[in-house]
């Protein structure tokens, strides 16, 4: 399976963030949320992940192992790079506020 994620449309802060994708990694087939742009079934054993976070694009490719320790750690503790906390700036790709 090979998902797009881009945490920069949705304004949770990164502990919301980590329990929601940790919940899809859990059940892949059985959760989507309103950051996820593409889902495709690819025919591989590994789950790849695009990542869209900041400014930066990171790709990871997890076999059932690595997936559920992502679940359980947090996906912030893999990366290469301080994780904020909380975003200034969400996208909000044509919606309004009131």
């Amino acid at each position: 399976m090979r998902v797009k994620i881009n945490r920069n449309v949705c304004p949770a802060q990164l502990a919301f963030c980590e329990r929601c994708l940790g919940k899809f990694l859990k059940y892949p087939y059985g959760y989507e949320r309103r950051c996820f742009e593409d889902i495709q079934e690819d025919g591989s054993d590994l789950l790849t992940i695009e990542l869209q976070t900041g400014n930066h694009h990171i790709i990871v490719k997890l076999d059932e192992q690595q997936r559920l320790e992502l679940a359980g750690e947090g996906w912030a503790k893999f990366m290469d790079f301080a994780v904020p906390m909380y975003r200034n700036e969400v996208r909000t790709y044509g919606r309004t506020s009131s």
